[in-house]
């Protein structure tokens, strides 16, 4: 007898295909049965009127500790049932004692507070066995993220490593594979990956070549040198034979906004050659990370605490200030290419400050009769740098563009905390209700793909993103007429409206109301490759 049948609903399986009519019964939380005439059940779920579709794998989030605290209903209630964690090179693991106060301090801005006396690991496998210990309300799997990997090698330093410290980074970085991880992870605008130059991720990519595992990235540039940033990874994924995954691909800035159909190009030319590379993009304009990411490199050389010294030495402050008046043939200047008044803080470690947040560079340094670098400066020394900010950025023209490309995934890149963006709360709502059915970007078959089967693919997930017999029980029923994003940037905390419900491993891990059925706490599992 099966354990639960859902009947009367349209089954988009995530493959791209049509929607079909068909029942779905589901046994120890695998999709046992798909189509009509299923035998009895214990319990049945009538889905009439609305879609069943796979749920949905956000193949970048940012819910690394907050997983850990068992809260995560503004993922699960949008239809996620996969999380993939470990992302912009600014993951939790490996953490060894002597690099743990650096790596919560890095990591802080997207990840939250953390105290790292509580951080109960130190190597990824032990990292993987919390998250196994811990109740999880969704599915996780991890990358390894290489700020970690070179923090513990060779601390925070702006230079190349030395052979044995790149070897103990590989040793490092196989360890992670062997424990489970899906991949690598870098972040080539945050420290101390940004520090590292092509033969290091070379290096280090064919270790995760080894293991069929994939490379994601956030490029070094999304702003002018978009396309040489994209070429760099390219050229370093054909070297060491990986699988190339690219960040929320996208043109930051107005003056940048032409390179995109160019990027999408250069993404086809490699794919045309046989490479695998993929991308993904959450479906807003603008983008969420943390405030010191505006600041020149050169300012965060040697970590976090050599960087609280330059903020406070006067000299070093005169220095920002004058590079911010440098153009962007110089470095990425986000006061140019944006503005202060595109540049909002979401959130400050502390109640000193929480008033700030929601509100623009620009509104604060205007209110306080102050400069906006020195507002940026000095928020970051009150909160020892641990401040988000949310940066209007894009173009509606190329997100539908990204959005439309066979290569294109979608993702929340979601940061918990303060005043957050939207797509926190909101991605996937947004996708099936606004692009979809009200802009007509992508039909619906095609945005579920994007959200399942392709992210599954990607990460080499044979058993989840679709809906067929033998499938994990990974399930989201949603009523595609009234499907929709409530949150917005002035409230950003609101539930979506249009699902029923979200099953995690044939469990029940969210339900509307109305569907009046218990909740399981634990239902999630930690996907080791």
């Amino acid at each position: 007898m099966l354990d639960l049948k859902i009947t009367g609903g349209t089954v988009i399986d995530g493959t791209g295909a049509a929607g079909r009519p068909a029942d779905v019964g589901i046994s120890d939380g695998d999709i046992a049965q798909v189509g009509p005439e299923l035998g009895p059940a214990e319990s049945t779920l009538d889905a009439g009127g609305r879609v069943v579709c796979p749920g949905f794998i956000d193949v970048h989030s940012h819910s690394d500790l907050q997983i850990l605290r068992g809260s995560l209903e503004a993922k699960i209630c949008q239809g996620i049932t996969t999380e993939l964690l470990g992302q912009d090179g600014l993951g939790v693991a490996p953490a060894p004692p002597a690099v743990r106060g650096d790596l919560a301090q890095l990591t802080a801005g997207l990840l939250g507070p953390h105290p790292p006396e509580e951080w109960s690991w130190q190597t990824f496998a032990e990292y993987l066995d919390a998250l196994e210990g811990a109740d999880l309300p969704c599915n996780a799997a991890v990358l390894v993220s290489h700020g970690p990997l070179r923090l513990s090698a060779m601390g925070a330093d702006d230079r190349a490593p030395d052979a044995g410290e790149l070897s103990h980074m590989q040793t490092l970085a196989d360890e992670a594979m062997r424990a489970g991880a899906r991949g690598f992870s870098t972040g080539l605008i945050y420290p101390p990956a940004s520090y590292s130059g092509r033969d290091e991720l070379i290096a280090l990519n064919e270790v995760i070549a080894a293991h069929d595992g994939v490379c994601v990235v956030h490029l070094r540039d999304e702003g002018r040198h978009l396309l040489q940033s994209l070429d760099e990874m390219i050229d370093v994924a054909e070297r060491a034979g990986v699988r190339l995954h690219i960040s929320h691909l996208q043109a930051y800035g107005r003056v940048h906004w032409s390179l995109l159909p160019e990027a999408l190009e250069r993404i086809d030319g490699a794919r045309d050659r046989g490479m695998q590379v993929t991308c993904d993009r959450y479906p807003y304009t603008a983008g969420s990370t943390v405030l010191s990411s505006v600041l020149p490199a050169w300012v965060l050389d040697g970590g976090p605490r050599a960087c609280v010294r330059r903020l406070r030495d006067p000299d070093c402050r005169n220095e920002i200030h004058a590079a911010f008046q440098q153009g962007l043939d110089v470095w990425h200047n986000r006061a140019l290419s944006v503005g202060w008044n595109n540049i909002v803080v979401s959130w400050v470690n502390s109640a000193d400050n929480r008033h700030l947040e929601g509100h623009s560079i620009k509104e604060i340094a205007t209110d306080a009769d102050s400069d906006p670098v020195d507002v940026v400066c000095d928020l970051l020394l009150a909160e020892d740098l641990q401040v988000s900010m949310i940066s209007h950025y894009g173009s509606e023209d190329n997100l539908q563009r990204i959005l439309r490309h066979p290569a294109a995934a979608v993702a929340t890149d979601g940061i918990y905390g303060g005043k957050p963006h939207p797509r926190l709360w909101g991605t996937y709502p947004r996708l099936l209700g606004h692009y979809v059915r009200e802009e007509g970007t992508l039909d619906l078959p095609a945005a579920v793909h994007k959200s399942t089967g392709l992210p599954a693919r990607i990460l080499g997930m044979n058993d989840r993103g679709t809906i067929a017999e033998g499938s994990r029980a990974d399930l989201v029923i949603v009523d595609p007429d009234k499907v929709q994003d409530r949150a917005t940037y002035a409230e950003p905390e609101l539930p979506p409206a249009g699902i029923s419900a979200v099953l995690v491993n044939g469990q029940f891990a969210w339900t509307h109301p109305d569907c009046k059925r218990p909740k399981a706490d634990d239902a999630g599992s930690v996907l080791r490759a």
